[in-house]
């Protein structure tokens, strides 16, 4: 059956009205999280025109980058919010909407993303901790002009990913964890830094070169890279919100585009929803049409409507 483009928008706002009160309580959930993932990647918004916005430094610039950005935000008991803001905007930004309505005097959080300044917080303390698998991906993508070299580094790394591998099976605490890789991964890491720099100092590797500029990356984000050995609860890498991103990445690819910021809006409310219904291994088809049921009662009271509370209804 043909459905028009128009009848296919008007149902899902509909969908979306149903979805936002819990959407909105979700991001007051997030502020007080104890650790983040955090990451964007490109996006298209056809009508939308060049903005003025002011940065970091407070200078105002006319901006047109459009990007979806994408929060893993991990709560008490330790349930997973995926959130995304399509907009033009980095990362940095919408992780700073998301900690302005954090509780005051909570524990600052840890945060888990690439090195990119544009996308580390501006107006909240944060642990930063950075991802491992970009550090590993600068020496891999150079492996075939210095195979023998990127092999070596390449093989020290895993070492860590076997030691997060062991860390998780024998199921231990943050502090243990922590702890943990801080005797085996650390001296790993730091003979990976101390391999390069000699490279470096001995003039056997060029700086400007395609290991060069890993080997300084490295040294350049290594407290950032080496969090996890410091911070109880830091992660590894960022892999887990760089497959999040790829529902958007997949509809991107398919759709192209969003004609305007009102639709991307309502397929940011619509995406969350999903992504955090499947971390919480939850039904995503039957919460949608229970919250659409309940919609007067979820506005009043989103709280009582989680999707990790979600208990699908018994067959008649």
């Amino acid at each position: 059956v043909s459905v028009t483009a128009s009848t296919v928008f008007d149902q899902i706002e509909y969908l979306c009205n149903a979805l936002y009160p819990v959407f909105r309580y979700l991001i007051t959930l997030a502020a007080d999280a104890h650790h983040y993932y955090l990451d964007d990647t490109t996006h298209r918004i056809l009508e939308q025109k060049s903005i003025i916005k002011t940065g970091r430094d407070g200078k105002a610039r006319e901006r047109t980058g459009v990007y979806a950005s994408g929060v893993i935000a991990t709560i008490t008991d330790d349930h997973d919010i995926v959130l995304f803001q399509t907009n033009i905007g980095h990362a940095g930004e919408f992780i700073d909407d998301i900690l302005s309505q954090r509780t005051v005097d909570l524990p600052s959080p840890v945060l888990m993303s690439d090195a990119l300044p544009c996308n580390q917080p501006s107006k909240a303390a944060v642990h930063t901790s950075l991802c491992n698998s970009h550090a590993r991906r600068q020496f891999y993508d150079v492996h075939s002009h210095f195979p023998e070299e990127v092999e070596w580094v390449i093989e020290e790394y895993g070492k860590i990913w076997q030691h997060e591998t062991t860390a998780t099976e024998q199921a231990l605490s943050a502090q243990a964890r922590c702890e943990y890789h801080q005797t085996h991964s650390l001296p790993v890491m730091q003979s990976i830094r101390q391999w390069g720099q000699t490279h470096l100092d001995n003039d056997t590797v060029e700086q400007n070169s395609g290991l060069g500029k890993a080997i300084t990356y490295l040294n350049k984000h290594f407290d950032g890279l080496t969090a996890f050995c410091h911070v109880p609860g830091a992660q590894l890498d960022n892999n887990k919100m760089e497959n999040q991103l790829k529902l958007v990445i997949r509809d991107r690819k398919n759709a192209m585009f969003r004609k305007t910021q009102t639709g991307a809006d309502i397929g940011d409310v619509v995406t969350s929803l999903i992504a955090t219904c499947a971390e919480a291994g939850t039904n995503v088809f039957d919460y949608f049409i229970h919250l659409q049921r309940e919609h007067e009662n979820v506005k009043s009271n989103p709280e009582q409507y989680l999707p990790w509370d979600f208990k699908p209804p018994l067959p008649d």
